[in-house]
């Protein structure tokens, strides 16, 4: 069988037809198989919170709303996250975390898709169009945050569907286009108020149409006025119908927009090898974040395609500044370049890399699309072939850097950047995403039996990611504050680590096996108790208090018989030793509540749950058993002598 030439220049311009269309499938049929591989980062609890304190508001609910800088975080994606949530019916943590993920990153594939209607709208190139959206989507940290950052990325993504719509509206000059594109800023403006930046862009462009057309004679100067109303009245009416702050307050954006360039967080952040936090940023820490953690193809693309909107620009700079393609080209130029700038200007509280403007990558490929476009206009066809071969080449480069880097791409440095001594001079680990893979891991060098876990430092983050774990495997995990069998590290283990992952040589996360240590401190209580009378004996356990801890043995053990909640009542002798949050609810003691998955452990056929004490002066303890349904089983009473 042969295969004519014909055939294979029909397939060839199949392809180059549909490259889009192939490329958006595979980028989806990848993230859906990649889903499950990302844990659970910091902020992802918050942003959902935030999405049903104003789900709950909407329905109702005064007081849902947070009283502090959480509720000016804009709701125009995170409460249809939650009303998805609710349709679906989705209750487990696993499912309501990827459901979120999948619409997340499906909004960043069509910021990618919009990146290359707009690339194609501008240029009418399908290889242009089609290597801007890779260059939109092959960016590592960006990708990796499509699946749980919530609040950055589908920014960026709006931002990049905002740049489209406005030049939609100016290529076709209609009402409904200027009303469309109000729709498109509005929503940009709620995700994050520095979005309404692009509103005052609007309107100036079409007040500099006005101006030419009133210079010229020409009659369209009510229908631009149609367009400015069309445009101010829907971005500002949707902009408000989502903001559920601002609905009693109208002139609170005001107060956002100050709030959020001093954002409260005085997080610290390792730049250059130096600590800084708010207001010591150095004016180049946005420049420079950026620099370092983006594919070098976009920033030289970019540069390319400035140079290329100057050149264009000087030749005919009244043309440049009328409704033209080189117009739109400066906008993207201010729009990367005016937000770096004010960052500076105002001062802003920015921590943990470049991503609160992370929506700088859209206008970035924008410049990035017209860089192509300038490479495309060489005269010689070997010298433009051989530079479309060279970026081409610098964004598979991305691609591989992306897969050796899965599911870490979010640590991304350039190749530019020197890895010898990455975690001595830049951030790196903020989002704790790594407790997935360790409890995945886990699973596989312990396939039965329950695991107790600690997290020196991060249990709360092990904790969440637990979540994402399937149930049946999620059942044999437990938080461990005494007697764990390993110890979970978001970092470093040292070198007793069982497992350890590493990103350009530096720990993310490591297993320290301790289930010597456990049994061994396991025994040393047990042999203390066999010396000594119990307390109180019921329910099937036995009650110790040696030092500052009571102990609870039970000598037939069946871990599923032992699972019944303890409660601990601690009295102190002087109540102003007692702690504050109990002082203040006007509590005369102390009460907590633990199970044997929390603090117990099994040993020779025993349950021992130790309780560490209080080491304020206690002038008596009350402790007790009960099942969930079954009521209390045993109780008893301990008084300071004891």
């Amino acid at each position: 069988m042969t295969i004519s030439l014909d055939s294979l220049s029909t397939f060839a311009a199949f392809l180059a037809r549909r490259s889009a269309t192939i490329a958006l499938a595979v980028f989806a049929i990848v993230g859906v198989s990649v889903l499950d591989d990302y844990g659970i980062a910091i902020d992802e609890e918050k942003q959902r919170n935030n999405g049903v304190a104003s789900f709950n508001y909407t329905l109702g609910d005064e007081g849902a709303l947070p009283d502090d800088v959480n509720r000016f975080y804009g709701v125009a994606f995170e409460v249809p996250l939650i009303v998805a949530e609710r349709l679906l019916g989705l209750e487990d943590s696993r499912d309501i975390h990827l459901s979120r993920r999948l619409i997340t990153h499906a909004l960043f594939l069509a910021g990618g898709f919009f990146a290359w209607l707009l690339a194609y709208r501008l240029f009418g190139s399908r290889l242009t169009a089609t290597l801007a959206m890779l260059i939109f989507l092959l960016h590592p940290r960006l990708y990796a945050h499509s699946f749980f950052n919530s609040k950055d990325v589908p920014f960026l993504s709006a931002f990049m569907i905002a740049l489209y719509l406005i030049h939609r509206a100016f290529r076709r000059d209609t009402i409904w286009a200027f009303a469309l594109c109000g729709v498109g800023v509005g929503l940009l403006a709620n995700i994050r108020i520095m979005g309404a930046m692009l509103m005052p862009a609007v309107l100036g462009m079409l007040a500099l149409d006005a101006f030419y057309a009133m210079k010229r004679g020409e009659r369209g100067v009510k229908r631009i006025f149609a367009n400015i109303c069309a445009f101010s009245t829907m971005s500002a009416a949707i902009f408000y119908a989502v903001s559920p702050a601002l609905w009693r307050d109208p002139l609170g954006a005001a107060e956002a927009v100050g709030l959020l360039a001093e954002h409260p967080n005085r997080a610290i952040t390792l730049f250059r090898g130096e600590i800084v936090r708010h207001p010591n940023i150095p004016w180049d820490y946005v420049p420079t974040w950026i620099l370092i953690t983006t594919p070098p193809v976009a920033l030289i693309l970019a540069a390319v395609g400035i140079a290329y909107l100057a050149l264009v620009s000087a030749a005919r700079w009244r043309d440049a500044l009328a409704n033209s393609t080189a117009r739109f080209g400066l906008l993207a130029a201010a729009c990367l370049a005016l937000p770096a700038a004010a960052v500076v200007a105002l001062d802003s509280n920015i921590f943990n890399g470049w991503r609160h403007v992370y929506f700088l990558y859209a206008p970035l490929c924008v410049l990035a699309a017209f860089g192509l476009r300038g490479l495309a206009a060489l005269p010689k066809p070997g010298v433009r072939a051989g530079a479309l071969a060279l970026a081409a080449l610098g964004i598979a480069a991305a691609a591989i850097q992306m897969i050796s880097l899965h599911p870490y791409q979010h640590e991304y440095f350039s190749p530019l950047v020197d890895k010898s001594a990455l975690a001595d001079r830049w951030e790196m680990n903020y989002w704790r995403v790594s407790h997935k893979e360790a409890l995945d891991t886990l699973l596989k060098i312990q396939r039965s039996g329950r695991l107790a876990l600690t997290s020196p430092g991060d249990r709360y983050m092990m904790e969440r990611s637990m979540g994402l774990v399937p149930p049946d495997d999620r059942r044999r995990f437990s938080i461990a504050l005494a007697f764990p069998s390993f110890h979970v590290f978001a970092g470093d283990g040292g070198d007793d680590a069982v497992w350890k992952r590493e990103v350009y040589g530096v720990p993310v996360a490591s297993i320290v096996d301790v289930r010597a240590e456990s049994e061994s401190a396991l025994r040393a209580i047990l042999a203390a108790a066999s010396a000594s009378e119990p307390l109180a004996s019921a329910g099937g356990f036995d009650l110790y208090a040696d030092g500052g801890a009571l102990t609870y043995i039970n000598e037939d053990c069946v871990e599923s018989d032992a699972r019944g909640r303890f409660f601990l009542s601690v009295f102190p002798a002087n109540r102003s030793d007692l702690p504050q949050t109990a002082r203040d609810a006007g509590r005369e003691h102390q009460s907590l509540n633990f199970d044997f998955h929390r603090y117990g452990a099994a040993l020779d056929g025993k349950c021992v749950i130790v309780r560490d004490m209080p080491d304020y002066p206690i002038n008596r303890v009350e402790t007790g058993q009960w099942l969930p349904g079954e009521g209390e089983l045993w109780s008893a009473r301990v008084a300071a002598d004891d």
